[in-house]
């Protein structure tokens, strides 16, 4: 992303935000992958006489592997996290940026609080006609 954010730049913080913690509960729920289950089979005997050789099937979990995936799967997941933290940062700078602070406002309610216009008319206690002529304007000057 580039200092230039755009409308779409910032209509996307919002699920950038939901992504994020969507991607935390998938880090969570990690652990609980299911194992992997492994089989072999070995030469024995039995313990009795006579001793004669047989198969013996042996099943088990591979917890090295497991572990393993687990930890690729986390890490993985972190990077992503990292990588949507950064344009959030991003985005929420450019905001903090602008000089007039309604246009700050106003971009905050919008696009990060996801508020409708007549909530965004609450908020600010600002005419819901007034706030969209402001950021068009700005968007025009821009």
């Amino acid at each position: 992303m580039s200092n230039k954010i755009s409308r779409q730049d910032l209509s996307k913080i919002g699920s950038l935000y939901k992504e994020i913690e969507l991607l935390k509960k998938e880090i969570d729920g990690a652990d609980t992958l299911r194992p992997e289950i492994t089989a072999d089979s070995v030469m024995g005997s039995s313990k009795h006489f006579p001793y004669q050789k047989r198969v013996f099937a042996v099943t088990g979990i591979n917890y090295k592997s497991h572990d393993l995936r687990v930890k690729r799967l986390k890490n993985q997941l972190k990077r992503r996290i990292d990588k949507l933290v950064d344009t959030v940062v991003e985005i929420n700078a450019y905001i903090a940026a602008i000089p007039d602070s309604e246009i700050r406002m106003i971009l905050q309610c919008k696009y990060v609080d996801k508020l409708t216009w007549d909530e965004i008319e609450d908020e600010l206690r600002m005419n819901k006609r007034t706030a969209q002529i402001k950021l068009q304007k700005w968007w025009n000057e821009k």
